[in-house]
């Protein structure tokens, strides 16, 4: 009980709560982080000092004021998609409305010209004498064009942040708000403090990433890259896993699909625990699939028939949804030749795989 005690009180409520929210959607974090920032930027005081000191937006007062976090706003004429913020912010200063959007991105990418967008639906608003910023806030480094994003919207405002510039921002809070000393806890967990230093962790990491690659690409590479390339087609270039590691937070060898509708992958997805999954994915994009129920349909048809198989995100707003089928790396470790055992992994759920192909000939295939 002691034990338990100590390993519950090292995790913030934050975290606690997240476990339950897990299988919100495929960025579960971002989701989140926004719910609880926006609680925090409620208290009026700390509100006026996020515009003013963040943002520098210099606003003597603030009345009226309102946060909504995942508002849908509807498509405009010439947009293929609505449009729904992370969080939007409005108040007045005198008889001056104001309208923020905050876009936020904890290593997800950026939707279909998701803050082109933005601007645009920001533009409606200047036109009816609001003033409209469009805040791009990003755990890594994006950096943007501004004149791109807004395009000729000439009186939109456009500000780039990072999470550890907020960090940085709520630090000076913690000692009089006890909130805030909680969203700082959670956030040093989920890596957005303000450390900005190696630690001898890193260095070690550094000075071993060219061996892991070469581990992670050996499991995937050779005989496991020719199954998958007779099944599905050849895999994307190697280059392209090194930003989905940075990006998705996923190292593997995916092959798209027919018009990137679905994709097959195998590889190394990182968690919140110690040990990343060793997975194999067959997953779809709704935007791009046309017939999403016969898609959804074959893999249900499929787990049925094939035990380990799970589906994920399926009925949500995840760009990505499907099934996999997962191993704690963990699992493979006590085996003598660790490498091997997770190509066997792979070969094996390949070749369950493929009988969706086979079942299933008029889905999107190369």
């Amino acid at each position: 009980m002691e034990y338990y005690e100590k390993e519950r009180m090292m995790k913030s409520v934050f975290s606690r709560l997240f476990r339950v929210l897990n299988n919100s959607n495929s960025h579960p974090h971002e989701d989140f982080l926004t719910e609880v920032f926006a609680e925090l930027l409620c208290d009026q005081e700390t509100m006026i000092d996020f515009l003013e000191n963040v943002l520098e937006i210099p606003v003597q007062e603030v009345k009226h004021s309102s946060i909504q976090t995942q508002v849908m706003f509807p498509a405009l004429p010439h947009h293929q998609m609505d449009s729904r913020p992370d969080m939007a912010i409005r108040f007045y200063e005198g008889q001056k409305p104001y309208v923020l959007f905050i876009e936020s991105k904890l290593g997800s990418p950026e939707g279909t010209d998701q803050l082109s967008r933005y601007a645009d639906q920001l533009s409606v608003l200047t036109s009816q004498g609001t003033k409209c910023y469009l805040i791009y806030l990003t755990q890594y480094s994006d950096e943007k064009d501004a004149s791109l994003v807004l395009a000729n919207h000439k009186n939109v405002v456009f500000r780039q942040l990072r999470w550890f510039h907020i960090f940085k921002w709520i630090k000076q809070l913690e000692l009089e708000n006890s909130y805030a000393s909680k969203v700082l806890d959670y956030m040093e967990e989920i890596g957005l403090e303000d450390n900005r230093q190696f630690t001898p962790v890193d260095v070690y990491a550094i000075q071993n990433m060219n061996r892991l690659q070469r581990m992670m690409d050996e499991c995937m590479d050779g005989i496991v890259d020719g199954v998958m390339t007779e099944h599905f087609g050849r895999a994307l270039q190697q280059y392209n896993r090194y930003n989905q590691l940075k990006y998705l937070e996923r190292y593997v060898k995916a092959s798209e699909q027919e018009g990137r509708a679905t994709e097959v992958a195998v590889g190394f997805y990182l968690t919140d625990g110690d040990y990343p999954m060793v997975s194999v994915v067959y997953e779809f994009c709704p935007r791009r699939c046309s017939d999403v129920p016969s898609v959804v349909a074959a893999m249900q048809n499929f787990i049925a028939k094939h035990s380990g198989w799970e589906t994920f995100d399926l009925n949500t707003d995840a760009e990505w949804q499907g099934i996999s089928c997962d191993r704690s790396l963990v699992e493979f470790l006590h085996h003598e030749d660790h490498i091997n055992e997770i190509q066997k992994f792979f070969l094996e759920k390949l070749n369950e795989l493929h009988e969706i192909k086979i079942n299933h000939p008029d889905l999107y295939w190369k």
